[in-house]
Formats: C-alpha cells, structure tokens, sequence
C-alpha cells in the first residue's frame, strides 16, 4: 500500500512539473512558427527546419518559437528631409510590400535572423529611394503621377534584384511583391513659406483685379460722360440747365416723388406739379 501511494505520488508530481514545464503554442493560418530547441540538461538543440503550421502545439518552455506572417505585409517607412534635384527637403510616406516563402520561414530565421527585414533590406530600401528622389524636381515628386510610378517600378526592380544577389550566398526565401513611395510632402518649414507664398500671390492677383475693374469703370464713365456732352450740345442747353435735368431725371425714377417745374421767368413762370 505504501509503495503504491509513493508510486501515484512521484506520477502526479512528474505529471506538474511536466505540465508546469510546457507551454502551447497556437498557429493561424496567415502565420508559421519556427521552434528552436534550447535543451538544459540534455539533447540537441538548434533550429527546427520543420515549421508549425494551423494548429495547436505544445513546446518545452525552454524552446524558444518565433512567429512569421506567410502572406504579403506592408513594411511602412516614413522618410524626412529627402533632397530633390533642386536641394528642396520633402518628407515621403512609402511601403513595401514582402510575402515570406510558406514552409522557409526556418531557412530565414537561420539565415538571417528574426530582424530579416531591419538587417538586411531598409537601409538599402532607404538608399535607392535616397538616390531616385534626389533626380527630380520637387513639382513632379508632388504631382507627376507618371514620374512617381516610374520610381516605384524602378525601385521594385531594384529589390528584387538585390534579394536575388543575397540569396546566392545564403537563401533569403522571400518576395518583394511592390513598391508605393507615395507623393512628396513639403516639411513643416517649406509648407510655411509655400504657405506665405501662395497669399503673396493670392494678394497681388486680387489687387490686380481691382485695378482691372477700377480701369473698366473709369473707361465707362469716360464714355458716359462724353455721350452726356453730346447729349446736351444736341439739345443746346447750358451746363447748368444740362446738371438740372439730369436731377429732374433722377427724382423722377423715385417712387412717389413730387417735382416742381418752374417755366419762363421775371416772376411770370407757371409752377408745374409733378407726381409720379
């Protein structure tokens, strides 16, 4: 009876341990992981080639698992201060896009590493965008639709040529899908003073116009006066009697406007009421 109970003891105490010595593992399916053994008392460890794919798994807590994506992703690199062709600063919000190699994510671990992507492809990534940008002018990297695609492309190539180069030294099992730069950005100084700029312009072109109209207007009173002249000599009045028509015109057009008319003079005119 004693040896049983001694023997259910060390079973259940072996079954906590173990039990307190794993952990789980849980895999979708956009994702593998990569185990690495790290055994403590005996054992070989290492890498295991053979990654874990959809599924539940339970590891020694003294293996260490690293999760890859296995569908494209979107590394996004902001850019500031990049030099156009013409020295001016722009700031650029650009992505990649890179699909790990289903059933290699083992072979870019060992490889290269978890930081794959920091270590070996951004500063190259950030050169090439570095060197396309620095060719041209600041107005095409804001608004040429085509200079800009043709960036992409160029830099798209460009990666995976570079990949392609690496990988004949030590397989880098992964694919640039594409390249999106995105248009240019003015810096916070250079928006202020394209700012400033464009309400300079904004304020010379609204001065311009009022002169315009200013000079339309001083054209039609120009030729409104000179038909009132030849109105009046037509009607061979005096500039007087010409000032006093026009008054009597201008009363007249008034809603409910009395005008007294005086006709002759020497005190023997009639006084003409007139009620419109």
């Amino acid at each position: 009876m004693k040896k049983k109970f001694i023997a259910n003891f060390l079973f259940a105490l072996i079954a906590i341990v173990s039990l307190n010595s794993c952990y789980r593992v849980k895999v979708s399916s956009t994702e593998e992981v990569v185990l690495t053994y790290q055994p403590w008392f005996f054992g070989h460890g290492g890498i295991d080639m053979t990654p874990i794919e959809t599924g539940l798994t339970w590891c020694w807590v003294s293996t260490k698992t690293d999760t890859f994506s296995i569908v494209p992703t979107k590394y996004q690199v902001d850019m500031e201060d990049l030099i156009s062709n013409d020295n001016t600063p722009l700031d650029f919000h650009t992505v990649i896009i890179i699909q790990v190699s289903k059933g290699k994510t083992p072979i870019l671990l060992k490889n290269y590493g978890k930081m794959w992507w920091e270590n070996n492809l951004y500063n190259f990534y950030c050169s090439r965008i570095r060197d396309h940008v620095s060719q041209y002018s600041p107005f095409d990297l804001m608004s040429n639709r085509e200079v800009l695609s043709g960036i992409d492309k160029k830099i798209l190539n460009e990666m995976q040529m570079y990949v392609t180069q690496i990988s004949k030294d030590k397989e880098m099992p992964i694919e640039i899908k594409n390249v999106v730069m995105g248009r240019a950005r003015p810096n916070t100084e250079q928006l202020n003073e394209m700012n400033k700029t464009a309400q300079a312009v904004q304020a010379r072109q609204t001065q311009e116009r009022i002169v315009e109209v200013e000079l339309v207007r001083e054209k039609a009173e120009r030729q409104r006066a000179r038909a009132d002249k030849a109105y009046r000599e037509e009607l061979g009045l005096s500039t007087q009697d010409f000032i006093s028509l026009k008054w009597i015109e201008t009363i007249a057009t008034k809603n409910d406007a009395n005008i007294d008319v005086l006709v002759g003079a020497n005190g023997t005119s009639n006084m003409w009421n007139i009620r419109r």
